[in-house]
């Protein structure tokens, strides 16, 4: 099916690659040199003989030895990118003889040439000499040969090269060469202006991914965009719904625009209209989980995330309007979560309704919806000040703070492992809890898990794949939830009179964070993997394997980049400087581990504690 997931898979290649599904890759930006061997390879092409129609194969080039032989120290690492990626698009392109200005080495570079078409993979070749010009002549020349591609297609590719032994890959972008670290475009140079672009893409995004199927009143999002495919899976949901439509509202009050308005007030109309007002008391103010396109019918599933999160937007909707049609519906939703609180202060997970009067109701306990629940009554009772939502959600915020007391900060539940998700769902709620009740042990708990949570982070900036990722998160949506909620934790601790400590720690936090955000966008230079990549930029995409977006992933990055905007300084924020070409080119290195694989200190099974998809049938938070 055109929208199931699509794993990438760890080619022979040093870093993680996808098999990407589709069609219609970025055309390569208009070419112009930087380097005599850039205007050199330029001008000599259309000297090919073959057919401009007909795929053929392309003979070996004539590599010309340069006057003087190229040493490493006479390059640094941009240059030699750009004049690789020059040299081995004249390959492609059947250049008959190309001048060789890269360097030679007593261990021969053993060189691997991966052709992306339409963001699909479609050619690989594989190369070894001592002169890297040969080894990359005979890479490229065979990735091309095996793409069976026509001239014309294959100035439509895009390639990646792949220095194998030596941890040194890099993608084409126009007649750049693009580092790439594990299979992402590195960021290895964070500045306040790439942050309000990234904001104008993700925006750009949002807008575009809501889908009008029911009509132009009922808009609704999808939760995955499979931009491998430029497929989305056939379901429109709630939860994603509801986080669009909050980030939107961020999003207007930060830069007022119409089409905000317009967009908002369409997904509106979907939102409410999946919430349950009649039938069944049991499910009676509840949001069903997700609307199918293909049978027409709501699904017959009721979440406490799902309710949870569409409270918090319907808050921001009476806020922001004043229309008491959302106030209602958030009464609703609150009141029904209160039918789901366990005696002791835990929350069931969902309700799901089997056959014709028969329900099923969830023995486990997320974390993450127990954490979403009490945020969701703090907030309705910081609203209506109604003693119901008061007590339910001191209720649960005692039960957290009796599992920080017995377990630590760094929580576990029963669908997950101890993991960062988790604890960062008891910290945003407790701080919620604070804001309306101004409890002295939920405050402290909240500063003193925060820091704790701080410890885990990445902080090695050597490693620009991981600087700034949190420890046992792996996807995008994990890391820019904890970027959103040290966000909120930043912005709350810089006005408490009673605050506990520095609140610095927690700025500095996110905007490491957000650095390796910018690694998970679809960008123009990223987007080779994507069938169709004007859809896809903007999109922030799962982790290094997986290149699917997840709707939420956007949203709790969108969410952080508009919180901290105004608070950050201009210029560099984060610099991770790239290593010497001599030492990044010393033979022998031994590649990273890819994401998922695991390392010695702390990733050993971090998959499984990733937020998202563990017993996704049961629980989908985000």
């Amino acid at each position: 099916m055109a929208y199931r997931r699509h794993r990438c898979s760890r080619l022979l290649l040093g870093f993680v690659l996808a098999v990407a599904l589709g069609a219609a890759c970025d055309q390569r930006k208009s070419r112009s040199p930087e380097t005599s061997a850039a205007e050199t390879a330029a001008a000599q092409r259309g000297t090919s003989t073959e057919s401009d129609s007909a795929a053929s194969e392309i003979p070996r080039p004539e590599v010309l030895a340069a006057e003087k032989p190229v040493t490493l120290d006479a390059l640094d690492n941009q240059s030699f990118r750009d004049r690789a990626v020059v040299f081995a698009r004249a390959v492609v392109d059947g250049v008959a003889q190309i001048p060789c200005t890269l360097p030679s080495a007593q261990q021969p570079f053993d060189v691997e040439v991966v052709l992306f078409h339409a963001g699909e993979m479609v050619g690989q070749g594989r190369g070894e000499h001592p002169s890297l010009c040969e080894a990359l002549a005979d890479a490229a020349r065979g990735a091309a040969n095996a793409s069976h591609l026509s001239r014309e297609q294959r100035a439509e590719t895009r390639m990646a090269i792949d220095l194998r032994g030596r941890s040194y890959s890099f993608v084409e972008h126009g007649e750049r060469g693009v580092e790439l670290s594990h299979g992402l475009v590195a960021v290895r140079r964070f500045e306040r202006s790439l942050l309000r672009q990234r904001i104008d893409e993700g925006k750009a995004y949002l807008l575009r991914v809501i889908d009008a199927a029911l009509g132009p009143e009922r808009a609704g999002v999808h939760k995955y965009y499979y931009a491998p495919a430029d497929a989305f899976e056939p379901k429109l949901h709630t939860i994603y719904t509801a986080s669009t439509i909050f980030t939107l509202l961020k999003l207007q009050a930060f830069a007022p625009d119409e089409a905000l308005s317009k967009a908002i007030e369409q997904a509106t109309g979907f939102l409410l209209s999946m919430q349950a007002r009649e039938g069944d008391a049991r499910n009676y103010g509840a949001f069903y989980y997700s609307f199918d396109l293909r049978t027409r019918e709501p699904e017959q599933k009721f979440v406490v995330g799902t309710t949870s999160k569409t409270i918090f937007t319907l808050i921001e909707l009476y806020a922001s309007t004043g229309e008491e049609r959302y106030l209602e519906a958030a009464r609703l939703g609150a009141d029904w979560l209160l039918t789901m609180l366990r005696p002791g202060g835990g929350v069931r997970s969902y309700l799901r309704y089997r056959e014709p009067g028969r329900w099923t109701l969830s023995k486990k306990e997320s974390m993450l919806y127990t954490g979403q629940v009490l945020s969701a009554l703090s907030r309705m009772y910081g609203v209506t000040k109604a003693p119901s939502y008061k007590a339910g959600a001191k209720k649960i915020a005692d039960h957290l703070l009796k599992r920080v007391a017995s377990q630590g900060c760094y929580l576990s539940d029963d669908y997950r492992k101890p993991n960062p998700i988790s604890s960062s769902w008891a910290i945003l709620s407790l701080l919620d809890y604070v804001k309306v009740t101004d409890n002295r042990l939920a405050r402290n708990v909240t500063y003193s898990c925060a820091r704790e949570l701080l410890e885990r982070q990445i902080d090695d900036r050597e490693d620009v794949h991981r600087f700034g990722r949190w420890k046992r998160s792996l996807s995008s949506s994990g890391n820019g939830w904890l970027a959103e909620v040290m966000s909120e934790l930043y912005l709350y601790c810089e006005r408490d009179d009673v605050r506990v400590g520095d609140c610095e720690p927690f700025k500095a936090a996110v905007v490491d964070v957000l650095r390796l955000l910018m690694q998970y966008t679809y960008t123009p230079e990223s987007a080779f993997f994507a069938k169709r990549p004007e859809a896809a930029i903007g999109g922030v995409f799962w982790n290094a394997a997986e290149r699917y977006v997840r709707t939420d992933s956007v949203c709790h990055a969108m969410n952080a980049y508009v919180y901290m905007f105004d608070h950050l300084d201009e210029g560099v924020l984060v610099e991770l400087p790239e290593p010497p070409l001599s030492q990044r080119l010393a033979a022998g290195d031994a590649a990273a581990p890819a994401d998922g694989a695991a390392t010695a200190d702390d990733e050993g099974d971090e998959a499984a504690a990733a937020a998202g998809d563990a017993d996704e049938s049961d629980d989908d938070s985000e």
